[in-house]
């Protein structure tokens, strides 16, 4: 799913983002800044950084298994995944 559509950045993007700053330091402080550096790139406008923040932090908490890991569920649907 295309997370900034200003610089094409997707949930996949951020998810590896996240995982190579934690595998480089597993006690790196995230920031949604630390994540568009470690991809190389700049936001724009900013309308995607409460979504970026929100991904980042549900990545980092429960991993690749995480709701925010499936682009087919919405970050900010709190229902659970039915089993």
């Amino acid at each position: 799913m295309i997370i900034c559509s200003c610089t094409m950045i997707t949930s996949q993007d951020i998810h590896e983002a996240v995982s190579a700053l934690r595998t480089k330091d597993p006690f790196v402080v995230l920031t949604p800044g630390l994540i568009y550096r470690t991809l190389g790139k700049r936001p724009v406008c900013g309308n995607c950084m409460p979504l970026v923040a929100k991904l980042m932090v549900g990545y980092d908490e429960e991993g690749p298994s995480s709701a925010a890991s499936f682009p087919h569920r919405s970050p900010f649907d709190d229902t659970p995944p039915a089993d």
